[in-house]
């Protein structure tokens, strides 16, 4: 769900500013953040941080590193002051630039992260708000990881028309959403809609029902599968979605799967 953006190496010409150090620096933190290895891209965000304390992605990479440590206050912290950063740098003419924009990237990632890493604790309403904004900026919501974020924050919020919309903007790249429009369908009342997103569902990931339907007494178990695409979908469904669904919603799932 992270989007990263790879800073271009510039031609060195004599001496080299702060400036261009510190791109590197962000820049090598980038590449450590793709290959895991979390302590290294911490040191170099932090360089690079001292070097130019204004680097919005310098302060989005730190965060992010603070994110995946689950320090939820420190991350919060960090993206605040990124998009506060990146405000600076935002065209004023235009929105809906989407991430194709260079000049907006720092931002959106800011808010994307902002609402990830206020979603993780349990701070729905407040983690709407950054998201609406990426999307008013994003039409594609970062390759519709906003999108779905968003609709799984307007569930919780007792919003399913509207998580239904954002649902619907995510499912080429979340196919497990279809089980969550079937969900929000389902608790409006709307029975014949609710049986054909969780036949979409159980079309393109089958497995995922059998959790949903016998959760808590069954779970996913991270062994030897734990880098299958399928099984990191479950998982993560399982642990973002699926105590929203009650149990007259399992039962009426699990007949869709015997049809």
């Amino acid at each position: 769900m992270d989007a990263y953006w790879p800073t271009p190496v510039l031609p060195v010409y004599g001496v080299r500013s702060e400036g261009m150090v510190a791109q590197d620096e962000e820049r090598l933190g980038w590449q450590e953040m793709e290959q895991g290895q979390l302590e290294n891209a911490e040191v170099h965000f932090r360089r690079a941080l001292e070097l130019d304390p204004y680097r919005a992605d310098a302060l989005n990479g730190l965060g992010q590193v603070y994110l995946s440590w689950g320090d939820f206050e420190q991350a919060q912290e960090l993206f605040q002051m990124a998009i506060a950063q990146a405000q600076e740098d935002l065209p004023h003419h235009q929105r809906h630039t989407s991430w194709e924009d260079v000049n907006i990237r720092p931002y959106l990632r800011g808010l994307y992260h902002l609402a990830v890493t206020l979603f993780r604790q349990g701070l729905w309403d407040e983690a709407c708000e950054p998201l609406e904004e990426l999307v008013a900026w994003d039409t594609e919501a970062i390759g519709q990881d906003g999108y779905y974020l968003l609709g799984m924050l307007q569930l919780r919020a007792n919003r399913p028309t509207e998580a239904v919309e954002c649902f619907q903007q995510s499912l080429s790249r979340y196919p497990e959403a279809f089980y969550s429009v079937g969900l929000a369908h389902f608790l409006q009342g709307q029975l014949t809609d609710a049986r054909q997103a969780w036949a979409d569902a159980l079309a393109v990931i089958p497995d995922l029902s059998l959790f949903i339907t016998n959760y808590p007494a069954l779970l996913p178990f991270p062994l030897w599968q734990s880098d299958d695409e399928t099984f990191v979908r479950t998982s993560r469904y399982v642990d973002d979605m699926v105590d929203l669904w009650t149990p007259e919603a399992k039962e009426e799932l699990g007949r869709c799967m015997k049809a």
